[in-house]
């Protein structure tokens, strides 16, 4: 059998605020259809390697990969200190199109309506037409159980039913990956379930996910890898049956701690 593609490659990749290290040598590659969970305890930089991967922060040094179209390589400077140099607005324009990003705290825009929050990207940054991009959030509406919710508007929604919509959302642009940092983490324990459950369809249909949660069961059930993250770096990766097998005590406290 063939190696899938790699869709994301993450090398050597540092990130500092205010002289401290959050992200101290992260590397890291993504093949199609796999699903990647990425635990650790808070403040180990999970959410800032998101942040870093879809171009929400700027790296300070390593390189940032999509689909072999590098984002983001370290160069030498007029000093000769290395520092990231990124592709040019164009460039990073097209790598853009590549992921979609599913928020914590759903950002979907209060004064649009469901559906209005599905097309507006597609018609608006993708240029797809009005009809083709109501099409797909119908049929997005239909998958994820919210077909009698396109004319409402978010205020009028559950927060489970919210977190449908903005994964509906990021799915709209038919992105090659997807990323979740945390999407249960504002949500009751009922309402996490019908998500998770979505995302789990999700993975059934080989969609490319990396997920940063604190979810330990679903972590276990859902990834392919699972990659435990402490003080900016990766102290364990492997399978779940891997991980959840480690001999590793710091893992090891941590997982079973959430478990």
């Amino acid at each position: 059998m063939s190696e899938k593609a790699v869709l994301l490659e993450m090398n050597h990749v540092k990130k500092s605020f205010d002289g401290k290290g959050v992200l101290e040598d992260i590397s890291l590659k993504v093949r199609e259809g796999e699903v990647v969970s990425v635990i650790g305890p808070s403040g180990s930089g999970k959410s800032t390697l998101l942040r870093c991967a879809t171009l929400l922060e700027h790296m300070d040094g390593g390189e940032l990969i999509y689909l072999g179209q590098t984002a983001c390589s370290e160069k030498p400077d007029k000093q000769g200190k290395s520092r990231c140099v990124y592709a040019s607005k164009a460039e990073l324009k097209e790598i853009r199109k590549s992921f979609g990003l599913v928020f914590q705290s759903f950002h979907l825009f209060p004064h649009y309506s469901v559906m209005k929050n599905i097309i507006d990207a597609p018609i608006h940054v993708d240029k797809v037409p009005h009809g083709e991009a109501v099409e797909r959030a119908e049929r997005l509406l239909a998958q994820l159980g919210l077909s009698d919710k396109a004319d409402n508007f978010p205020y009028q929604l559950s927060g489970g039913q919210q977190q449908r919509v903005s994964i509906a959302r990021a799915l709209a642009l038919q992105p090659k990956i997807l990323f979740f940092d945390e999407p249960t983490s504002a949500l009751d324990p009922e309402l996490t379930v019908e998500v998770l459950k979505v995302i789990k369809e999700l993975a059934k249909e080989h969609m490319t996910m990396i997920i940063v949660t604190h979810e330990m069961q679903f972590a276990r059930e859902v990834s392919d890898r699972i990659v435990f993250m402490e003080h900016g770096v990766i102290v364990e990766e492997g399978s779940p049956e891997e991980l959840f097998a480690t001999e590793n005590p710091r893992v090891k406290e941590f997982i079973n701690k959430l478990y």
